[in-house]
């Protein structure tokens, strides 16, 4: 039964992260609210045919400080196809030089992991994330705070940062995402 478990574990979608990270931060004027402040300056793919999932690695930059962090999602069950036949296919040139096509993604409906190398997910969200099976590479230890400011995430909910939701943005206008 453990086995059956563990195999069948569900990660979480775009939409469901992004509603935590609000959730988790109902207050803040930051994150979901600075989005505009930060640019992708560069992406790229990285398809797994074989594993149906799409590695899209971003450079975001700070408007205001200046600062680079990578944030990355890994989209799952992305069915490619050998050719553009239908309108709401999408192709792309991954870093091989090749051209992939693809059924576009929702952000509700596919699975993702993250992670970005940026303070407010290192400390706020990749302990969780990494909880709800949504987390993209080595999770963190729990952050646990030592001055009397409160825990850095008081609702322990997976998460994105505003890096991660300019990605995710940025592949919205690109058509890559739907829904």
């Amino acid at each position: 039964m453990q086995f059956q478990t563990w195999f069948n574990v569900q990660e979480s979608s775009l939409s469901s992260l992004y509603q935590s990270a609000v959730a988790a931060f109902p207050s803040t004027t930051k994150r979901q609210h600075a989005t505009d402040l930060v640019r992708i300056t560069e992406l790229q793919w990285t398809p797994y045919l074989g594993m149906k999932t799409l590695f899209i690695r971003g450079l975001a930059q700070s408007e205001e400080s200046g600062k680079e962090y990578m944030p990355i999602v890994v989209l799952k069950d992305v069915q490619y196809h050998p050719s553009k036949e239908q309108s709401n296919w999408v192709e792309i040139i991954a870093n091989d030089g090749k051209q992939y096509t693809f059924e576009k993604l929702n952000h509700a409906d596919n699975d993702v992991l993250v992670r970005c190398n940026c303070p407010d997910f290192s400390w706020r969200f990749n302990y969780y994330n990494h909880l709800d099976n949504s987390l993209y590479g080595r999770k963190r230890t729990k952050y646990e705070a030592i001055s009397n400011r409160g825990p850095a995430n008081p609702f322990e909910l997976p998460g994105m940062c505003k890096h991660l939701m300019k990605l995710v943005k940025s592949l919205d206008h690109a058509g890559i995402l739907e829904g």
